[in-house]
């Protein structure tokens, strides 16, 4: 019996299901590169609560918004960040998941600039 409800404890730890969501509209204020992931920093949409419209999947916190150079569309994402922060644009994210530096941070998955 105990072997049972071992196995299903285990089994349901190891399901990890992100709801994901879209964040509101920022601008980006700073954007932070390293070989490991691609972050930016929105301050209109830090907040320190989990589960909320701007971090739906309870990262550890909000702070910066991340990419990973292993993200499909990478590239493209990355250049639409860079043009939204350049032209002063605003944007708002779909966000699934966790990631960044630590794997700490909202992950983005899609990119929608404002005009």
């Amino acid at each position: 019996m105990f072997k049972r409800f071992l196995m299903i404890g285990t089994l349901a730890l190891s399901l990890q299901a992100n709801a994901g969501g879209s964040t509101e509209s920022g601008k980006i204020s700073q954007m932070y590169v390293n070989a490991g992931w691609t972050m930016v920093h929105l301050p209109n949409l830090v907040t320190t609560e989990k589960g909320t419209k701007n971090n739906p999947d309870s990262c550890e916190n909000n702070h910066w918004y991340a990419l990973e150079p292993s993200d499909q569309n990478y590239t493209t994402l990355h250049s639409t960040l860079m043009t939204a922060q350049i032209s002063e644009k605003s944007v708002h994210f779909w966000v699934s998941g966790c990631g960044g530096q630590d794997g700490k941070y909202p992950k983005i998955t899609s990119i929608w600039l404002n005009t």
